[in-house]
C-alpha cells in the first residue's frame, strides 16, 4: 500500500505544470512548451522578468534572450490605484490615480467591471515594475512590466515606454509583449500600434484585448550603451511609465507621444486628456561604468 501511495505523488509531480523532470537537463516547460535548464530560468529572473512573464514567454523572445548573460542590478515596483466615476451615458465625471502601498493593493482581487450605472465609480489597479540589469561590460538592460489587478473598463490604445538619462543611448530594437488570459486560454502577442524611439527613451503604444480576461500584463525592454565609449557612468536612472486610456482614442492619436527621462511619457496636448496619469517607476543604479 505505502509502494502505491508512493507512485501515485511521483506521477503528480511528474504532471506539475511548468516543472519537467523526465527531460535530462529541462528544469522548466512553460504555457506554450519552451523548456529551459534551471541555468536558463535563473537568467530570465536575473534580466528583470517575472515569474509570470517566463510562464507565458514565446520561444523566439527567449531564444533571444538565452544569448544573453545578465544581473539585476536595480528592481523598483510601483502600485496604483486610479478611481473613475461615471454618470449614467458613462461619460466621465472624474479620473484620479493615487500611488498606493503594496499592502493595499494586494487586498483587491481582479474582478471585471459590471457596467454604467448613475454615479458608478470604477476602480482599476495596477503595478508598475522597471529594471536594471548589467549584461556584459558595455551593455545595459532597461525592462518596464505592467501588471493589471482590477482590469480596465475602457480598451483602446495604452502606452508603455521608460526613458532614460542623456549620458545613455538606447542599443538595437526594443522588444514588447503582452500577456492576456480569458477562461480557457491564454495569448501572448508582439504586435504593436507602433513602437517610437527617441533619443531620451523609446514607447509603444498598443491595442488591449477587448475580451473578458482573467490576466493581462504588458512588457517592453530594450539594451543600453553609454553615450561615449571614453566616459565613465556613475549612475543610471530607468524611468519605466505607462499611460492607460480612460476614453477611446483612436490609433494614430495614440502615436502622438513622446518618451523622456525623469517624466517618462510625455502626451501631446491633444490627447492629454484621454489618459491617466501615474508617476514612473524608476530603477536606479549607481556605481562604475
Amino acid at each position: 500500500m505505502m509502494k502505491k501511495k508512493i507512485m501515485l505523488i511521483l506521477a503528480i509531480l511528474i504532471f506539475v505544470p511548468g516543472v519537467v523532470f523526465a527531460d535530462g537537463d529541462a528544469y522548466y516547460e512553460n504555457y506554450y512548451g519552451v523548456k529551459m535548464s534551471k541555468e536558463e530560468y535563473d537568467n530570465l529572473v536575473e534580466l528583470g522578468f517575472s515569474e509570470s512573464e517566463i510562464e507565458y514567454m514565446l520561444e523566439d523572445d527567449f531564444n533571444y534572450n538565452n544569448s544573453f548573460n545578465g544581473e539585476l542590478v536595480s528592481d523598483t515596483t510601483n502600485y496604483y490605484v486610479n478611481i473613475i466615476r461615471y454618470d449614467a451615458t458613462g461619460r466621465i465625471i472624474s479620473d484620479n490615480d493615487f500611488r498606493i502601498s503594496k499592502e493595499d493593493y494586494i487586498k483587491n482581487s481582479g474582478v471585471e467591471p459590471l457596467g454604467y450605472s448613475d454615479g458608478l465609480i470604477q476602480s482599476e489597479y495596477k503595478e508598475l515594475r522597471t529594471t536594471i540589469s548589467q549584461i556584459d561590460s558595455v551593455e545595459f538592460r532597461y525592462k518596464v512590466n505592467l501588471q493589471w489587478r482590477k482590469f480596465p473598463a475602457v480598451r483602446s490604445y495604452d502606452i508603455i515606454g521608460i526613458g532614460v538619462d542623456s549620458h545613455i543611448l538606447t542599443s538595437g530594437d526594443a522588444h514588447f509583449s503582452q500577456t492576456y488570459c480569458v477562461l480557457n486560454f491564454c495569448k501572448t502577442s508582439t504586435e504593436t500600434n507602433d513602437i517610437g524611439y527617441d533619443l531620451t527613451g523609446i514607447g509603444a503604444s498598443f491595442a488591449l484585448p477587448t475580451e473578458t480576461v482573467t490576466k493581462l500584463e504588458s512588457s517592453l525592454y530594450f539594451n543600453v550603451v553609454k553615450l561615449s565609449i571614453n566616459n565613465t557612468v556613475k549612475s543610471q536612472n530607468a524611468y519605466g511609465d505607462y499611460s492607460h486610456a480612460t476614453k477611446k482614442i483612436s490609433s494614430s492619436n495614440a502615436m502622438r507621444y513622446n518618451v523622456a527621462p525623469s517624466v517618462g511619457i510625455e502626451l501631446n496636448s491633444a490627447i492629454y486628456s484621454y489618459y491617466d496619469d501615474i508617476t514612473p517607476a524608476v530603477a536606479r543604479w549607481t556605481g562604475t561604468w
